[in-house]
């Protein structure tokens, strides 16, 4: 064989090597993030909506400060999208999240890229905003627009999802707008017929399509059994179009 016929193996050998590990990089570059630190497909959505139109015990703050805390850290894996969204009078007409991100990956492979950048991603990104919004102040106001709210957030792309989706709610459920009130309620079919009437032509409650809800109620002062009894049967109620493997509805107390 000559040496010019080897010189052109050579060559077409070395460009068929390095052809593959170009396709190798490209197939191994991690897929470009948008906005909000997701990739183009998301597993799992977590929903976490606070009720602030009403002031709450240091105590209560608290436990829902580390219910959140045990959740992302337990149960929301890497790619996930967490959000938080707060109820106030300004809900009724924007309802906008106060911080959603995808919970980066903090833990890596050292010897193929930086654990520091990771870690500063992670905290920077995520976790210091994500405590921020969980810790913000709780301003109170003159109504409390939960159903509204609920509602809205049923048709947006932070609920709906083709994957499985968690629903935390933090509020005493006690609904109060110019509209209706779960005030002085002691019927809870009653309290339903009165809450679809003042919904006229609009979405009377949410559908909900293989949502986990949880329901997690801050205690109130001064609220008796039977309007206790009458809000609980009114939400079982709301929350009741639910379907798929993972739907569920989980009321449980807060301290306070």
């Amino acid at each position: 064989m000559s040496k010019t016929m080897q010189a052109g193996i050579v060559a077409g050998v070395s460009a068929i090597l390095l052809m593959g590990f170009l396709v190798a990089s490209k197939l191994m570059k991690p897929a470009p993030l948008d906005a909000k630190g997701c990739g183009q497909t998301i597993a799992s959505k977590t929903v976490i909506v606070l009720d602030t139109s009403d002031g709450v015990p240091v105590q209560t703050h608290q436990e829902i400060i580390d219910r959140v805390k045990n959740r992302i850290d337990k149960k929301v894996q890497d790619g996930d999208l967490v959000s938080v969204f707060t109820i106030s009078a300004l809900s009724k007409k924007s309802l906008v999240p106060a911080f959603a991100y995808c919970k980066p990956r903090r833990i890596g492979n050292a010897l193929k890229e930086s654990t520091r950048i990771l870690e500063r991603t992670y905290l920077m990104k995520f976790q210091k905003p994500l405590e921020a919004a969980i810790r913000a102040p709780i301003q109170g106001s003159m109504e409390s627009p939960i159903a509204q709210s609920l509602v809205d957030l049923s048709l947006s792309d932070y609920v709906r999802s083709n994957g499985n989706t968690t629903l935390i709610v933090f509020s005493d459920m006690m609904e109060y707008t110019d509209r209706f009130s779960l005030y002085n309620c002691d019927s809870g079919s009653l309290a339903i017929k009165s809450f679809r009437d003042s919904r006229g032509a609009a979405v009377a409650r949410p559908t909900f399509h293989n949502v986990d809800i949880e329901i997690n109620i801050i205690p109130r002062i001064g609220t008796t059994a039977a309007v206790g009894r009458c809000r609980d049967t009114f939400w079982a109620w709301f929350f009741g179009d639910d379907e798929g493997p993972s739907a569920r509805f989980t009321p449980s107390n807060l301290p306070g």
